[in-house]
């Protein structure tokens, strides 16, 4: 029996699942559910993970602490969640990650978009006189598209789809009620600790990937070069950097990003790892780091008050860490980009752009668009390709 074939038994209880490369976690069931709210929400959430005997929960946040889950969309999802399942299965091996080509997207409906073009680049515009007149450095705006779709997806079959199309990125399920379910596969790490060891990534800079590898080859090198793009990932790097600094003994990191190649795009990466302070937990470093340069902006402050001000719709859980943990306060997060959340014959999908001196809004909506491509293809292929179902 695979993962996905456990998970379906389970059809009808809240279901999560965590997976990345080779091997993945799976729970269903609710034992028991903390919940909480406000800016503290990360720290009383890693005082409650240190009680009880579970081997395994599935964490997940709001974006904001402020009204996310006042949309209709997010009920589900409260500001912060700790989620203990019934019954528990990993680590396992997860079935080959080859398989089908993905299905052309053109099938599926196209996407109400609820902000409009103009709307948006409006508020890119905005950003870069608010950027201009020296009250930020750096904002990330995000955007939501509606897909109405035919029948209601499988969020397993979407779950293996963007495995399946995406291995090395950390595929997630959280489904907390029947029919609600946001789902994944996000090429960002938020944190991971271990043995005393924290590690995170700092992903910021974009770029569409080439139909051949010359083609590839010659746009990765203009993403390496791009003085926009190298602003923007510099700006993640010192925030990380600074973020960590106070719960950390030391903190390694290469001095140039290197490429990571997506399917469909390409970013500009810098991996870092220290050594944490002792007592210092998942949570608390999560805390810390939420939302990083490449989800919020630089100022921090400054720019949630610009989200919050310019984006009309609430991101609930998108771009916010999900992931899972154990009771010693080691565990895994990343960062809920690359995701939609389903909800029956709707789905809602997200993407964002960072928006720095020199960005173009035409250009940004474009990156957007790029980005949202990754859950419209998982989409298509679990709507069109059943036979996923019986991959081993």
């Amino acid at each position: 029996m695979t993962l996905y074939d456990w998970l379906r038994q389970h059809e009808g209880l809240p279901r999560w699942a965590w997976l990345h490369g080779e091997t993945g976690w799976v729970g269903a069931g609710l034992r028991e559910r903390l919940i909480a709210e406000g800016p503290e929400r990360f720290r009383t959430l890693q005082a409650a993970s240190s009680l009880g005997e579970s081997p395994l929960r599935f964490v997940g946040f709001g974006f904001s602490s402020r009204d996310h889950h006042r949309a209709p969309w997010w009920e589900a999802f409260p500001a912060a969640l700790l989620a203990t399942p019934e019954s528990v299965r990993g680590p396992l091996a997860l079935p080959s990650a080859a398989g089908l080509p993905d299905p052309p997207t053109a099938g599926l409906p196209p996407a109400e978009e609820v902000l409009s073009q103009e709307a948006w680049e409006a508020a890119v515009r905005t950003a870069l006189e608010a950027i201009a007149a020296g009250a930020l450095q750096k904002v990330v705006l995000a955007r939501p598209a509606v897909l109405h779709l035919p029948q209601a997806p499988d969020p397993v079959a979407v779950l293996q789809a963007l495995h399946r199309s995406q291995p090395r990125a950390y595929c997630f399920l959280f489904e907390p009620q029947p029919g609600v379910a946001f789902v994944g596969a996000t090429p960002e790490l938020l944190a991971r600790v271990q043995q005393g060891w924290v590690e995170t990534v700092a992903l910021a800079g974009s770029i569409a990937r080439g139909r051949n590898e010359h083609e590839d080859a010659l746009l990765g090198r203009q993403l390496l070069q791009s003085a926009k793009d190298r602003r923007e990932h510099a700006a993640v790097v010192t925030a990380i950097r600074e973020a960590l600094t106070p719960l950390t003994r030391g903190l390694a990191a290469p001095s140039q990003p290197r490429l990571r190649r997506l399917p469909h795009i390409q970013h500009l990466e810098t991996p870092l790892r220290g050594l944490l302070r002792p007592g210092v937990g998942l949570l608390e470093v999560a805390a810390a780091l939420h939302p990083t340069p490449a989800l919020g902006g630089v100022p921090r402050a400054a720019a949630l008050d610009f989200i919050a001000a310019h984006e009309p719709y609430p991101r609930g859980w998108y771009a916010a860490p999900v992931g899972l943990m154990f009771p010693d306060g080691s565990g895994e997060l990343g960062v809920a980009i690359r995701s939609a959340l389903l909800l029956g014959k709707r789905a809602v999908l997200y993407a964002g752009a960072g928006i720095v001196a020199g960005s173009d809004p035409g250009r940004e909506w474009q990156e957007t668009a790029l980005k949202l491509e990754t859950m419209r293809r998982a989409l298509a292929t679990a709507l069109t390709a059943p036979q996923l179902q019986s991959l081993r």
